[in-house]
């Protein structure tokens, strides 16, 4: 996995709900969301895959595109990033994501700072695929 270290400003998240659930179960999320987008001929070529939080069933996940490009007539969740410093891994494969998390997040040579970890599903085909850890 090739990493970098990116900074961002801060930007807003928004999709359809913040569902809690079990990593398994991630995939009906991007399928409503890929629907509704749809539905109202949305342009994008970025999507994100949130992980809000951890809870004692699972994770606090929400799927969706940078809050300027849903409609808005569309009820939605939000979730802010907040600016800073981010550990970025470029990944082959969507198979590899869980792996990438934990080699990040546990990166020796990085301080990490509280945060959001995210997703980042780029190009037509969304098949450029990276993981956000923040560090300081």
């Amino acid at each position: 996995m090739q990493t970098r270290v990116q900074e961002v400003k801060n930007f807003v998240i928004s999709g359809l709900k913040i569902h809690e659930c079990k990593t398994d179960d991630i995939s009906e999320q991007w399928e409503e969301l890929a629907e509704v987008l749809e539905d109202y001929d949305v342009q994008h070529d970025v999507l994100y895959g949130v992980f809000v939080d951890l809870t004692d069933d699972g994770i606090r996940y929400l799927a969706g595109i940078k809050e300027d490009y849903m409609p808005e007539d569309v009820p939605t969740e939000s979730v802010s990033i907040a600016s800073g410093k981010y550990l970025v891994g470029e990944l082959s494969s969507i198979n590899d994501l869980e792996k990438a998390f934990r080699e990040l997040s546990s990166h020796q040579d990085y301080i990490h700072r509280p945060g959001i970890s995210f997703e980042k599903y780029k190009g037509k085909a969304l098949d450029q695929i990276e993981v956000w850890v923040p560090i300081e």
